[in-house]
């Protein structure tokens, strides 16, 4: 019962090794999001997008008002007036006598007989407070400006996109060459195998009588050359490793693990059905058609700096404060203005001219890339698109290869043994085999670059 338990506790270790084992492999999927989170060119991509959105908020806050508040605080204090201030500190009571008329009156009059000089003079505290706005009311520039921005915006969200997009096809390119590196090595060991086992027979047959020097040295040197093969074969994964840990982001000196698992890609659809959905999908063409319709916009704006604008403005403000001198006394006041204007910048020294005639080579110069992109992007689809027509049925004929290879290399064998066959049959029947099968590998992977290339062209991720 121990040893079931023992046996039970050392199976469910080992699984568990073998699956953290297998997660460290990392899958196309996974290759692409580091590369994703990790390349400078997407950070750089998404930091323009996020100025872009910035420039689009400018534009439409030249429809929104200016709004300014302030408040203000003063106190302080006069000194060394000159002429000195006085202050009556002692008052005498005179009555007096007014006859007019016939009629007397009598009158008390308070009059001061002692005064207090001062030099100083506290004055303040004064308070303000005050709100003022202003915008346009009218002008037709910021409708352009913000649909040019507007534009823009998308444009640098369809070039992130469009980054994206670039780096998963560099990733694919990457992945699919290191795949097809490792599986070379495997093709390059089997041959050198096969040639080992070729060499013992051949000296076992030469020790026998029944094979000369010549075949033995023969089959030495291919064996020696299926050995240079498999090292070169080595270095190849060495340098693929390296090329897609740089491609994902990841540190080429680290042993990264990548999976080997693949399958061959395929695209069932037309060529008139990926040019279709490439003219609406692709992120670069709808980046260059937004640059057209920026351009436009930008043309707009630049002409309406012809027309007169109007603009409006109002205002509050409120004080509270304290005067000493000549005499104290406390007040305060409200007050507020509106108003517009109208401007028509009539002639500024043919600045205008000069940007609109800016405006206008930048409208040509994004139609014209506009034409091309679409150009580009169509002869991309079509190229791809024939590649893979042409990419499977030459897998079919790989693998038709590969199979007569191997029944001719083991059809001369026979002969061999049997001596109908020199050892340079032999040798070519195994140079030809190896060269197929790697020929396989070449064309399968050469097939998935294809379709990873329609894919990138028809805008697919």
């Amino acid at each position: 019962m121990k040893r079931v338990v023992v046996f039970l506790i050392v199976s469910f270790t080992l699984g568990l090794v073998s699956n953290l084992v297998q997660a460290e492999e990392l899958t196309l999927d996974q290759c692409i999001n580091m590369a994703i989170e990790k390349r400078a060119s997407i950070v750089r991509a998404r930091g323009n997008a996020s100025q872009a959105g910035a420039e689009k908020l400018s534009a439409l806050g030249a429809f929104l008002p200016n709004v300014r508040a302030g408040y203000s605080y003063s106190k302080g204090k006069t000194m060394d007036m000159d002429p000195v201030r006085t202050i009556p500190t002692v008052y005498d009571t005179m009555i007096v006598t007014i006859a007019k008329d016939g009629d007397t009156a009598r009158d008390a009059m308070i009059y001061p007989v002692a005064y207090e000089s001062y030099d100083e003079q506290d004055e303040g505290p004064s308070k303000s407070w005050s709100l003022s706005a202003d915008m346009y009311i009218f002008n037709a520039a910021n409708f352009f400006n913000y649909a040019a921005a507007s534009a823009s915006n998308e444009r640098a969200r369809l070039n992130v996109l469009a980054s994206e997009q670039d780096l998963i096809s560099s990733v694919k390119i990457s992945y699919y060459a290191y795949l097809a590196a490792v599986e070379n090595v495997d093709v390059q060991e089997e041959a050198v195998l096969r040639a080992e086992e070729q060499l013992k027979l051949i000296e076992s047959r030469f020790e026998l009588g029944s094979a000369s020097k010549s075949d033995v040295l023969r089959q030495k040197v291919l064996a020696g050359n299926d050995h240079l093969a498999l090292l070169r074969a080595k270095n190849g994964v060495i340098r693929a490793h390296a090329d897609l840990c740089y491609t994902i982001g990841l540190d080429p000196r680290e042993d990264h693990k990548f999976s080997t698992k693949y399958r061959v890609r395929e695209y069932a659809g037309t060529l008139d059905e990926a040019i279709g959905f490439s003219i609406g999908h692709n992120p670069r063409l709808l980046s260059a058609q937004k640059m057209a319709d920026q351009s436009r916009h930008t043309l707009r704006a630049a002409k309406a700096s012809y027309l007169p604008y109007v603009a409006g403005s109002a205002s509050y403000r409120k004080f509270t404060g304290t005067q000493g001198y000549p005499y104290d006394m406390e007040y305060s006041s409200n007050s507020y203005s509106v108003g517009f204007s109208v401007s028509w910048n009539i002639f500024d020294g043919f600045s205008r001219e000069q940007r609109v005639n800016s405006a206008k080579v930048f409208r040509n110069n994004s139609l014209a890339d506009l034409a091309d992109s679409r150009n580009l992007t169509v002869a991309s689809v079509k190229t791809s698109y024939s590649e893979i027509g042409q990419y499977k049925k030459q897998i079919e004929v790989s693998q038709e290869n590969v199979a007569a290879a191997q029944e001719d290399l083991r059809i001369t064998q026979e002969k061999y043994n049997l001596g109908a066959a020199t050892i340079l049959d032999l040798l070519n029947a195994q140079v030809t085999l190896k060269e197929a099968q790697v020929a396989l590998i070449r064309v399968q992977f050469d097939l998935n670059l294809a379709v990873a290339r329609l894919e990138n062209a028809m805008g697919k991720m």
